[in-house]
């Protein structure tokens, strides 16, 4: 229905290579989700979810893509699972020493570090660090200390009655 209406949305894929417990390469059908999108008319793209760089391009140009009549796309960012599916989750799917690998070799903090390294300085990274701290301990102060909804809310904006 978003390419017949030609809405500008962004539909964005985490691709973490599970779904629940089961392995991406056993309950999936191709390498890329992003390919199944040509079926419906949305341009698409499959992106290294855990390079920052990779994913604002990918989302600078679909965005633009939107905001200009273009229509949707779609974003698959390839990506890990650093936490089971659900808290508490033992991750018995998993092989064992997959989850230390993977943050060894993709940690995108790391990755984002290595690649700019030689345009800012530690200083400055952790200004940035600091900063972006400061803005989420911010939001969660303001989160807790926000109203509960009213239990009148619950349906409000449901558009669907059974």
């Amino acid at each position: 229905m978003a390419v017949v209406l030609q809405l500008p949305a962004v539909f964005i894929f985490e691709n973490n290579g599970y779904g629940e417990g089961t392995g991406h390469d056993y309950a999936v059908g191709g390498r890329d989700i992003a390919r199944r999108a040509a079926g419906f008319g949305l341009p698409a793209v499959t992106v290294d979810g855990t390079d920052f760089f990779a994913v604002y391009e990918a989302t600078s140009e679909a965005v633009k893509r939107a905001r200009e009549g273009g229509g949707p796309s779609v974003i698959e960012a390839k990506a890990f699972r650093w936490h089971g599916h659900f808290e508490g989750d033992p991750a018995l799917y998993r092989a064992e020493g997959e989850v230390q690998r993977l943050r060894e070799q993709h940690d995108p903090l790391k990755i984002f570090t290595a690649k700019v390294k030689r345009q800012i300085t530690q200083e400055e990274l952790t200004a940035i660090d600091e900063e972006v701290e400061a803005l989420v301990n911010d939001a969660v102060l303001k989160a807790r200390a926000a109203a509960y909804p009213a239990p009148e809310d619950l349906l409000t904006d449901v558009y669907v009655s059974y």
